[in-house]
């Protein structure tokens, strides 16, 4: 494929401090079966300049209850009808003041308490740099690992073929994002994520990655990612590509592409998948506790009873 995106220059990026305050909002609805350990894997982190916002649109399942239990920890806490994710998601960027900004969906979580800290140390020590982001390991519905989501260093002409990066492991600056516009685009409901990465590129943001796991996306059924792909997110993807570079690629050769991208680095067995799970957490926990060996990635917001909220849910479980 041709490379049809826009070259860019260099934009500059200053912060008041060397702990610029960071916005993250979380989405939400009927997402009561994870997003505790959403709301947890930020609210335990260790950076000190977090502001967190949860708009959560009328949930009819437990979701309420467990906003009420960690409501003194969250900035913003808003329940109320929108008009979908990107509505929640721009609301909640409006209310914030953040000079870094992130969002993280209701079934997500950051891959440990370090995750911010990381984001932001690169982003003060590059001061050129407007968006940074980490790996991604796929999790099931309880939270093991089950896949590597392929990582690559930012490449433009990559980037024009798929959406190769990972939204929930993206942190980017606020200048970058007024000057894109201050919004993400509503019209999109699988793709908003890629329709913003376009968008920053054009505007002249510079991307770089970090070799570090940032963030953990989990997979199951009944989720947009899922049930959407083919019948949304492809047709939108395609629409992205045609509107930013005049490409005109088809579903099933975008398909294609997807999967050779993913391809390159889960060419594994599921023994070898296994293997490297296993020692992944081996090595996570083997000078705390091994009897944890196999608990799932996303228990770690749990190990940490910081808050008296978090120790007593672990009484409340154990």
């Amino acid at each position: 494929m041709t490379n049809n995106a826009p070259v860019v220059a260099k934009s500059t990026c200053q912060f008041s401090s060397t702990t610029p305050k960071v916005t993250i909002v979380t989405p939400s609805y009927n997402q009561g079966g994870f997003i505790e350990r959403t709301i947890l894997s930020v609210i335990e982190q260790d950076y000190p300049n977090l502001q967190y916002i949860v708009l959560d649109s009328l949930s009819k399942d437990n979701t309420h209850e467990i906003l009420e239990r960690y409501r003194s920890r969250i900035s913003i806490v808003v329940e109320e009808k929108d008009k979908g994710q990107a509505d929640a998601i721009n609301r909640g960027f409006a209310m914030g003041d953040g000079e870094v900004l992130a969002y993280l969906n209701s079934d997500d979580c950051y891959a440990a308490p370090d995750t911010v800290s990381k984001a932001i140390k690169h982003l003060v020590e590059n001061p050129d740099v407007d968006v940074v982001y980490g790996k991604r390991y796929y999790i099931d519905v309880n939270g093991y690992f089950f896949l590597s989501y392929p990582f690559r260093p930012f490449n433009a002409e990559q980037l024009v073929q798929a959406c190769y990066l990972p939204q929930e492991c993206c942190f980017w600056t606020k200048s970058i994002y007024e000057k894109a516009g201050s919004r993400v685009n509503e019209s999109y409901q699988f793709a908003m994520d890629y329709e913003l990465w376009l968008r920053f590129l054009k505007h002249g943001a510079k991307f770089e990655s970090v070799d570090t796991v940032f963030g953990y996306f989990r997979w199951y059924t009944g989720q947009k990612s899922t049930e959407e792909w083919q019948s949304t997110g492809l047709p939108e993807i395609a629409k992205l590509q045609k509107e930013y570079f005049g490409t005109n690629t088809s579903p099933e050769i975008m398909s294609d592409i997807f999967m050779e991208h993913y391809s390159t680095v889960n060419k594994s067995t599921d023994v070898e998948r296994f293997s490297f799970y296993e020692k992944l957490w081996f090595e996570e926990v083997k000078l705390k506790q091994a009897l944890f060996r196999y608990a799932p990635l996303d228990h770690w917001v749990f190990r940490r009873p910081v808050s008296k909220d978090a120790a007593a849910h672990e009484q409340r479980n154990s």
